[in-house]
């Protein structure tokens, strides 16, 4: 009758060893998850193009030249803008397919955006011909 008791009156005890379980089945799972793909993500922004390297064991390159780049966008949420100045980056390049590059919860996104869009700026004014070059320039007939 005492054992009975004992086991009725602390039933709670039961309960508390269900929360550790479930943060071991499902919390462990998605912190070892968001560890793998912090380490497995390098991004690279160098004078001509931006990379970014995906993987640990594998791996997998993606470059974007800076020429390609048509805009950038930024997407944040209110906590990501307000509380923690994070974002998502959205990188739009021109070509065939016009690819998209989203980098996922990058810190100071306004900040990065300038930097590529400077870069870019630069770049592009760069390109444009010289006066004296445009003097150079000349049509000739075709020779039937």
């Amino acid at each position: 009758m005492y054992i009975t008791s004992i086991g009725t009156r602390y039933f709670w005890i039961n309960f508390i060893t269900i929360l550790p379980m479930a943060f071991l089945l499902i919390g462990m799972p998605k912190l070892s998850k968001l560890i793998r793909q912090r380490q497995s993500f390098t991004y690279a922004l160098t004078n001509r193009r931006f990379m970014i390297i995906r993987g640990i064991f594998s791996r997998k390159i993606v470059t974007a030249p800076l020429t390609a780049i048509t805009h950038v966008t930024i997407e944040q949420s209110f906590f990501q803008r307000f509380i923690f100045n994070t974002g998502h980056l959205v990188i739009i390049t021109a070509g065939f397919d016009q690819r998209e590059i989203v980098i996922e919860n990058i810190g100071n996104p306004v900040e990065f955006k300038i930097m590529i869009e400077e870069l870019t700026r630069k770049i592009e004014d760069s390109w444009e011909p010289e006066d004296d070059k445009k003097d150079n320039f000349k049509l000739r007939p075709l020779s039937a």
